[in-house]
């Protein structure tokens, strides 16, 4: 129930600055605003009228939304405006969930980042019966190597085990500060999967070193982080055709995932007594929110960059009634998909978020 109430919290502050940045945004180009609104509708009370605008609470409190001022026929809205002020508005919310990224970025360098040394892959759990605790694997038991070929990442692990078909017949092992080898036995594959035999595997294990940097450096760092992440988001369907990431390693998360992913990034936190687990998650899920919005598909803002965009080489604005009835389309082809994703997270969970 807690895990729950924290994504519930976590996902209601992204949606909230996503349409803070369009609020912001539509100011900025002078869009009038009838209304932004704190959660959704039924309205529960007014807080009041600033600029034109009314400021509501409504009763399922959740995110926010931002209701702008229809001109003419329904489905014309901001038809009134250029081409630029519309292009701003819908960039408005991804590039606020950016600033966001790059803000919780900053505070978790600057209130200390952990730097992992002696970068290794970690068993996470050993599973009670299993082979792998017959062959003496341990919980905590840290693989620097594979085969003899050293192995700094999960993903680089699975990569190598998929390219000799899971025959791995020996592994290198940090124990209580021991380095040893480790005999594997014939048969079924090893490592071709984040949990394999028994054994659970997890990332950036060692030892890690908590770094506090001023904070033009922090932010330094944070922008340079942000800016990671949105390249590697949007380099992953590349490395997946080439075959550079497993398909079954980068998997679409939904609700019931993220859900899974803040409650063991809460208890984390919890017993570490910071807040360095759950700020990062929360930095990186806004990164993702932002590159998610920005893709060209119809229902999203980037859909709605691409019928501008199609509008400035067109020299012609396309019936705003046809563009509004795709991006419906679109909306319910993504409400589809997020259910397909959020029955898989039921049916095999994410292995990060246990």
């Amino acid at each position: 129930m807690s895990s729950i109430l924290v994504a519930l919290a976590v996902l209601s502050l992204l949606a909230f600055v996503h349409e803070l940045g369009h609020l912001i945004a539509a100011k900025a180009t002078r869009m009038h605003v009838e209304e932004f609104g704190l959660g959704y509708p039924p309205r529960l009370l007014s807080l009041g009228h600033l600029g034109g605008t009314c400021y509501t609470f409504n009763w399922l409190f959740f995110g926010a939304f931002v209701r702008l001022s229809e001109r003419g026929e329904p489905g014309t809205v901001y038809s009134e405006k250029g081409k630029l002020a519309r292009a701003v508005f819908f960039a408005g919310g991804p590039v606020c969930n950016l600033l966001l990224s790059v803000l919780l970025f900053s505070i978790c360098f600057a209130t200390g980042w952990p730097v992992p040394h002696d970068l290794a892959v970690g068993v996470n759990k050993v599973l009670p019966g299993s082979v792998a605790q017959a062959v003496g694997f341990e919980d905590g038991d840290l693989i620097l190597a594979a085969n003899g070929r050293e192995t700094t990442s999960m993903l680089d692990l699975i990569i190598y085990s998929r390219s000799v078909d899971g025959d791995i017949r020996t592994v290198t092992l940090r124990r209580r500060g021991r380095r040893f080898n480790l005999d594997l036995p014939a048969g079924a594959a090893w490592f071709v999967k984040p949990e394999t035999r028994g054994v659970q595997l997890r990332d950036a294990a060692g030892w890690e070193e908590l770094v506090s940097y001023p904070w033009p450096l922090a932010i330094k760092h944070a922008v340079e982080r942000t800016a990671g992440s949105v390249g590697f988001l949007y380099s992953i369907p590349i490395r997946l055709l080439r075959g550079l990431i497993p398909m079954d390693v980068v998997r679409p998360v939904g609700p019931v995932g993220i859900a899974q992913l803040t409650g063991q990034a809460a208890r984390q936190s919890a017993a570490s007594g910071g807040w360095f687990p759950l700020l990062q998650l929360i930095a990186t899920l806004s990164s993702a929110l932002a590159v998610t919005n920005l893709l060209p598909l119809p229902g999203l803002d980037g859909g709605h960059l691409l019928f501008i965009g199609a509008e400035a080489l067109r020299g012609q604005r396309l019936d705003p009634r046809r563009e509004n009835l795709v991006h419906l389309v679109g909306l319910i082809v993504m409400l589809m998909l997020i259910l397909m994703v959020t029955y898989h997270d039921f049916a095999a969970p994410y292995p990060f978020g246990r």
